[in-house]
């Protein structure tokens, strides 16, 4: 028991670093941001995985990523991009501030999108259904990374 205890702590504490180590030193909100994008992009790999087959299809896993996708969407993504938080290593392009609108509009689009998804999860829909329920996502994913993230 001691050994799958102290094998818990080590993978937890590889996984810390790790996740420390791809934001190279982000603090606060661009930390906070970060992480979050760190969290839609580990729910959207998982749909992804699903939706080609590549994992069991699981309605219930699919709901499940919709909502945490959602969480992060709207007013939750909007509010960790205060004016001028452009600290390294933020990939945050300052164009999200002179077309604010637009990367609200964004924002709203991928919770919306994310919930249509997790609704049609839920209701236990196919897989082709849920397919285009989550091009919207990734589309949405998509869109707001051509027009406001600068790739390093």
């Amino acid at each position: 028991m001691k050994r799958i205890h102290a094998a818990l702590v080590l993978g937890a504490g590889v996984l810390a670093a790790g996740a420390a180590w791809a934001h190279g030193g982000a603090t606060g909100i661009v930390k906070e941001r970060m992480d979050a994008m760190s969290d839609i992009g580990r729910n959207v790999k998982s749909i992804g995985q699903m939706i080609k087959g590549v994992a069991p299809y699981d309605p219930v896993k699919i709901a499940n990523a919709g909502g945490a996708i959602a969480v992060h969407g709207g007013e939750a993504l909007t509010e960790l991009f205060p004016e001028g938080s452009l600290q390294s290593p933020s990939e945050a392009s300052p164009a999200i501030w002179t077309d604010w609108t637009k990367f609200s509009d964004l924002a709203a689009n991928l919770q919306t999108s994310a919930l249509a998804l997790k609704t049609l999860a839920d209701q236990n829909a196919d897989r082709k259904t849920v397919a285009g329920a989550f091009g919207k996502v990734a589309a949405t994913c998509k869109s707001c990374h051509e027009a406001f993230r600068i790739k390093k």
